[in-house]
């Protein structure tokens, strides 16, 4: 496939790199570059205020909008006839002859202007792909940031989100006809410098103060809630207290899975050591008359681990913690359950996943996994795969990835069975991480098709969530905000208005009340 990317001069950017190198993988694919006779550079201000975050918050490292002008132009020029396909990422007139056009749309603007008018605005991130080859439907990611304040974290995301949104259309839809509805065009958004540095320095001001309030209030931190109920859960009750559990003065804990082993209830959780700026894993044993024991470390890493997913196969015990800071997934398998394990085997190497969840469904299984990819946040974009045994091999699925949106992404505990419909919770992040949990019916899952709709959500008044998970009558969740000294939480769940199903491209909307089950041949995460 002959791809050409129109560029604008004064904007040869990281980003640009990184779909040129991404496209240059593909079987088959040459790629070029043209650039565009005028020039719409970025206002001197949107720079400005960019070396100001640089300086204030010592940012260091390979960003999104930094230029790379000497290897972009070495990509070579487009031939004199036709290519396949263009990619608009200079908003020029005139663009290289091509079957097919591709112009991605940040908050309605093209351009990564639009990426700072949105920022400026306190808007949610927006992308829209425009393809000549479906123009009434244009494709749609929503990314988040790690930070909604810092102008360079909007842009990394936003821009890092548009790469592999660019990937999945052309890839999707290669082989459809163009249309001859010419692509957008829309105004370039424009602002004042004052309000723009009102904004910088507003920001700076708002962090100083958050700083003041962690020495003065202890700031906020992670706990778990927990509860015992063999009747109903909290989706069935619609709201139940949690007793809260935090760690001590040198740790938090997070991300809670229960795990009932002999007559005893136990919860795995992460356990954030401020001394060593990392997690472990660590299990808290719980009894049924309310009194829990202290948090004890039963896997540690030279790097962070998180989210804990115990589950029982084969007649083993088996764990796979999150470990995306060492770029790959571990299966580990209990020794002496609960406090010894063993690092089994590595079922992803190379990919830098985020809380992968395990489901056996149709004869294999599935493995939910939230990728960072370049500079986006971990919890941007889901992607699965597909083994054929625990051990075995990933393939991965066609439409990988299968959603770039920070609403109903990563995972956020054990997919369940409630009500006849099968359900997998999500972290809700548009706002802040770990804002909420949603969760979402699972309405298709094959080799190409995926599709989700969102149908309750996770409510804890003023504080975050980003986990929940039941088994044998013990459920958990944790809890983010202001929580040391608190005792007790009162939590609530919701129904949603039923919306459309959340697909990826290929995704359709399957039948309902599929038959899919957990990697666990003892209890589940439902009564």
């Amino acid at each position: 496939m002959r791809i050409c990317l129109s560029l604008d001069p004064s904007r040869l950017l990281r980003w640009h790199l990184w779909l040129a190198e991404a496209l240059a993988e593909g079987p088959g694919n040459e790629v070029s570059c043209a650039l565009a006779a005028g020039s719409r550079p970025l206002p001197l201000i949107c720079r400005l205020l960019l070396e100001l975050e640089r300086l204030v918050y010592g940012f260091r490292g390979n960003g999104a909008i930094d230029p790379v002008e000497a290897t972009l132009r070495c990509l070579p020029p487009p031939q004199a006839d036709q290519v396949d396909v263009v990619i608009d990422l200079s908003g020029a007139e005139s663009l290289p002859a091509a079957r097919r056009v591709l112009t991605p749309v940040f908050n309605g603007a093209p351009g990564e202007i639009g990426i700072v008018a949105a920022w400026l605005n306190r808007q949610d991130l927006l992308v829209d792909l425009h393809d000549t080859a479906r123009p009434l439907q244009p494709w749609t990611a929503r990314p988040a940031s790690r930070d909604r304040e810092v102008l360079a974290a909007r842009l990394d995301s936003a821009l890092s989100c548009a790469v592999p949104l660019i990937l999945k259309a052309l890839y999707e839809e290669t082989g459809s006809a163009a249309s001859d509805i010419p692509g957008p065009r829309m105004a370039v958004p424009s602002f004042g410098a004052l309000s723009a540095l009102a904004r910088a320095t507003g920001t700076v001001a708002s962090k100083a103060i958050g700083l003041l309030d962690v020495l003065a209030r202890g700031g906020r931190m992670w706990g778990i809630g927990w509860r015992f109920d063999e009747s109903a859960g909290l989706l069935d009750k619609g709201e139940a207290a949690f007793r809260v559990l935090t760690g001590n003065a040198d740790s938090y804990l997070a991300d809670p899975f229960p795990f009932r082993h002999q007559g005893q209830d136990f919860i795995f959780v992460e356990q954030y050591l401020y001394s060593k700026n990392r997690g472990c894993i660590a299990v808290v044993t719980v009894n049924r008359d309310g009194t829990a024991g202290a948090s004890r470390i039963v896997v540690e890493e030279p790097h962070h681990l998180s989210y804990p997913f115990v589950f029982e196969q084969d007649g083993q015990i088996w764990m796979i913690p999150e470990s995306g800071a060492a770029r790959n997934v571990s299966l580990y398998r209990a020794v002496e359950f609960p406090y010894r394990w063993t690092r089994e085997a590595c079922l992803m190497e190379g990919i830098e996943g985020y809380d992968t969840t395990p489901l056996w469904h149709a004869g294999g299984f599935w493995f939910f996994v939230s990728p960072r990819l370049w500079r986006s946040t971990s919890w941007d974009v889901l992607s699965l795969y597909r083994a054929e045994s625990l051990t075995g091999s990933w393939t991965p699925h066609a439409a990988n990835p299968v959603l770039i949106d920070t609403r109903l992404s990563r995972p956020a505990g054990a997919v369940i069975r409630h009500g006849g419909r099968t359900l997998r919770p999500v972290q809700d992040c548009a706002r802040v991480y770990g804002g909420a949990v949603t969760f979402c019916q699972i309405d298709a899952l094959g080799a190409s098709e995926f599709a989700q709709t969102p149908v309750g959500r996770i409510w804890s008044g003023a504080l975050g969530c980003h986990t929940y998970n039941r088994r044998s009558g013990l459920e958990v969740i944790d809890l983010f905000g202001h929580i040391r000294g608190l005792r007790e939480v009162t939590t609530s769940y919701r129904l949603l208005v039923p919306d459309a199903p959340v697909s990826g491209p290929r995704g359709v909307s399957g039948p309902r009340g599929q038959s899919l089950s957990w990697p666990v041949s003892s209890g589940s995460a439902h009564p």
